[in-house]
């Protein structure tokens, strides 16, 4: 009876310091190099595309864009003069 119950506290145990483990494991710093995206506010005339270009010059605009639109959910390019984007 004491040896059961003994196992079934050692595994217990176990599996509770595993799970700890893996929690701090999952805790990521951010790097050194790793920045705060920037907000830009939109402007008359100003398209995603000129957005991109301005932000990202030595990236393809066509991945700038995608980019822009991922992190500030917008799903069909439209944007307002006022509007505050993140550019990550």
């Amino acid at each position: 009876m004491f040896g059961t119950f003994d196992i079934r506290r050692l595994l217990s145990l176990l599996a509770a310091s595993a799970v700890a483990l893996a929690l701090v494991m999952s805790y990521a710093a951010p790097s050194s190099g790793a920045s705060h995206p920037h907000r830009h506010g939109v402007r008359m005339g100003e398209t995603l595309w000129s957005i991109a270009e301005h932000a990202y010059p030595r990236s393809d605009p066509r991945d700038a864009v995608y980019r822009i639109e991922q992190a500030n959910d917008i799903h069909d390019s439209v944007i307002s003069v006022g509007q505050v984007l993140v550019l990550p």
